[in-house]
């Protein structure tokens, strides 16, 4: 069949076009376009570490794919390199099946070598994972782990279960299950310690990021550039950040993003880092306490970490549920690191967060 479609690289504008694919795509979500629009200009061309690499699929003038690579510092061992996030790869539905990421990925990480990004990383879906898998010589990094604490069983049960009978029964076992096995145990008492909401992050956060990041071998550069950027700067989603600070030195921080998914109040703990295993649970416990504040019905976190992290989230009564695998994967054309250290999990600390 004859290739309707070419591609070539974003042009100032594209972004009106680039909209209305988003909303071909994901037809569900509701949109406030200028909202949008800021938070794309933030995203792809208010980026510390440089303007993305982003590349379209046009049919007569009519956005139908976009492929991009948007760069973010990373500590690798003792090294930072500027590594590459895929992020929103999209094809419209009306062109599915017609090798739209393929062709378009295969281009972008083309300009990203150029460019000197050599480690690429992403968080696709089951469908993209393969894609990526066989066309853009994608491997497997680790399994991101999914831990949730349901705060209101039965409105948390509606994003699975329709049949209100089931949704009654499946609530009564979730809080048997809840009081059996997953209790939540009492945050430790940090002497001077204080946790507090901030708007955005100081400098001090450099100073802290410069004494934990020897924690994890690999992570973004979590420093204020990173951070604002990130969680504090016209945003899509308004987030609520708290930090933990002793003696006017930050000892840990936290993000929490909440919103609404199918009428269901959801709360996300989108990025965590801290200097102890108390603190990091004195972390999650306020943002459970936040969620209950606002009624939210489901709070999780998604992550590969140690099990300092994970230990903090089960104290705090969150369940880790095996089955959810969602993918983390990337590539290499690095000669200096090893594609085997890529790959062992234990490397890692990432977050659901590293995916904005």
């Amino acid at each position: 069949m004859e290739r309707k479609w070419s591609i070539r690289a974003y042009r100032e504008g594209d972004e009106e076009g680039i909209f209305e694919l988003w909303k071909a795509v994901y037809p569900q979500m509701k949109y406030d376009r200028d909202r949008w629009m800021r938070w794309w200009q933030s995203k792809f061309k208010g980026n510390p570490a440089g303007d993305s690499i982003l590349w379209i699929a046009d049919h007569g003038g009519k956005i139908v794919g976009q492929f991009s690579i948007i760069p973010v510092r990373m500590k690798v061992g003792n090294e930072i390199i500027v590594a590459g996030l895929d992020g929103d790869t999209m094809t419209h539905p009306d062109y599915q099946r017609q090798g739209v990421a393929g062709i378009l990925g295969n281009r972008v990480h083309a300009e990203a070598e150029k460019k000197g990004i050599n480690v690429v990383y992403g968080f696709p879906n089951e469908a993209n994972r393969l894609v990526h898998i066989k066309k853009l010589d994608w491997f497997d990094f680790a399994t991101m782990r999914f831990l949730m604490k349901p705060l209101n069983w039965g409105n948390a049960l509606k994003l699975r279960i329709k049949n209100k009978f089931l949704l009654k029964l499946g609530a009564i076992g979730g809080n048997l299950l809840v009081k059996v096995f997953y209790r939540t145990k009492k945050a430790p008492i940090v002497e001077g310690l204080t946790i507090y909401e901030i708007p955005s992050f100081d400098e001090r956060i450099n100073e802290f990021w410069d004494r934990v990041s020897g924690q994890h071998r690999i992570m973004m550069v979590r420093n204020s550039d990173y951070l604002n950027w990130g969680y504090a700067i016209a945003q899509n989603v308004d987030y609520s950040i708290y930090i933990a600070e002793k003696a006017g030195q930050i000892n840990g921080y936290l993000v929490l993003g909440c919103g609404e998914r199918l009428d269901v109040k959801v709360g996300v703990i989108l990025d965590i880092l801290a200097q102890s295993a108390q603190i990091t649970q004195c972390l999650v416990a306020r943002a459970v306490e936040h969620c209950r504040q606002e009624k939210v019905d489901l709070v999780y976190g998604n992550m590969v970490a140690d099990k300092t992290y994970l230990r903090a989230f089960r104290k705090n009564g969150f369940i880790y549920l095996p089955f959810i695998k969602d993918p983390f994967c990337g590539r290499s054309t690095s000669q200096d690191i090893p594609k085997e250290f890529l790959m062992d999990a234990k490397n890692w600390f990432v977050q659901i967060g590293d995916s904005i």
